[in-house]
């Protein structure tokens, strides 16, 4: 079961960032896109931004379990896994507010939602990296 909770940790981890540089890549395509291809693009934007915070859902569950399978709870845990655990808290406060943000789209102002929404998601992308970074140190 261990193994499983790994690789599906992994996997979303994966599905996480790739998800994440997909949306940005179709957000700056979107910018200049032709009209009737921005619908198209925006709705590419939000599948892969749903898709990416099921994999955060995901990564939590996993992470939690592997937590208590493997070090038997929360302890014996070094800094750097703190400090993963902060930039996961980041990258899921970003993604839930993304997700608000799309949910809501229709009552907000396109014009100004664009620019706040990259930011979101350099946010996101960052604490992501971050908690690789502050992972592969914390495991090591």
């Amino acid at each position: 079961m261990l193994m499983l909770a790994k690789i599906i940790h992994y996997l979303c981890f994966s599905v996480g960032i790739g998800g994440g540089v997909a949306a940005m890549l179709a957000g700056i395509r979107a910018k200049a896109a032709p009209g009737e291809a921005v619908p198209v693009l925006r709705g590419i934007q939000k599948t892969l931004g749903r898709i990416s915070f099921a994999a955060i859902v995901l990564l939590w569950l996993t992470g939690i379990y592997m937590v208590y399978a493997i070090k038997g709870g929360w302890g014996d845990l070094n800094a750097f896994f703190w400090l993963k655990i902060a930039a996961v808290l980041v990258l899921t406060g970003a993604s839930l507010t993304a997700q608000y943000f799309t949910l809501t789209a229709p009552k907000r102002n396109p014009a100004t939602m664009g620019p706040l929404m990259a930011k979101i998601g350099m946010t996101a992308s960052g604490a992501a990296v971050l908690a690789l970074i502050f992972a592969v140190i914390a495991f090591s």
